[in-house]
């Protein structure tokens, strides 16, 4: 009589500690992830219908406890990096804000033909070339003018446009890529870097990073910016 007593109330308890956890589980499915309140509510369900006459064995008690103790851990870190980088997204919009008014000279490859006034380049040589090619594209991309620099020297160079393309015709105004391929004396390719100026107006947002806006038209990224300069962002054409 006892021992089916005994079977009777475990298969009871055991059903009802199943439906209880099922319930759990359905309603924390409805949420793309468990949070740590989640996972005590179906640790609190689980303790409260276990079957007394087989309680949760202590071990595994302990291994829950130290599971939530783990998640509310990575939750409260990740928390803090949230907070950590809404701060120093603050901050670094504060800086970049400081540069209105100021030219700057930042990595770049773009250059802006307003009128006569055309923004000049600068880009680096990393050992001697014995040729270089300007490759000036419009905002499709397409190549409008390809000019042969011919050999130049190792270290920092200028380039000035005319903004003309291969035919002598002046092109509309608008930014402009300039796409530098360089060769050494065995025709091998160099890695060549380029810079650009202006004179910053304000500042945005773009795709999580924070940019300045030149008075040109043109933007360059807060954290490629190398220098203030006190020089002016346009010289005469030449080339």
């Amino acid at each position: 009589m006892s021992s089916s007593y005994s079977g009777s109330s475990a298969a009871i308890m055991g059903q009802a500690e199943q439906t209880a956890a099922a319930t759990a589980a359905a309603k924390a499915a409805n949420k793309s992830s468990l949070g740590k309140d989640d996972f005590l509510k179906l640790l609190v369900t689980q303790m409260k219908q276990q079957d007394p006459l087989n309680p949760m064995d202590d071990k595994e008690y302990v291994a829950q406890l130290a599971q939530f103790s783990s998640l509310e851990q990575l939750t409260n870190i990740s928390t803090g990096i949230t907070d950590l980088k809404t701060s120093m997204g603050q901050q670094t919009q504060l800086s970049a804000v400081g540069f209105i008014g100021k030219t700057v000279k930042s990595n770049g490859y773009k250059v802006s033909k307003e009128g006569d006034s055309i923004s000049a380049l600068s880009y680096t040589l990393p050992d001697q070339a014995a040729n270089v090619t300007m490759n000036i594209m419009d905002a499709n991309g397409n190549i409008v003018r390809a000019i042969d620099m011919g050999a130049k020297s190792a270290g920092d160079q200028q380039f000035q446009w005319n903004g003309k393309d291969d035919s002598g015709t002046t092109v509309a105004d608008g930014l402009y890529a300039v796409g530098i391929t360089a060769t050494d004396g065995s025709g091998n390719g160099m890695m060549v870097t380029s810079s650009v100026t202006g004179r910053v107006t304000g500042t945005a947002m773009n795709n999580g990073v924070f940019q300045l806006k030149l008075s040109d038209g043109r933007s360059v990224n807060f954290t490629d910016v190398q220098e203030v300069l006190n020089t002016p962002t346009t010289t005469a054409a030449t080339n």
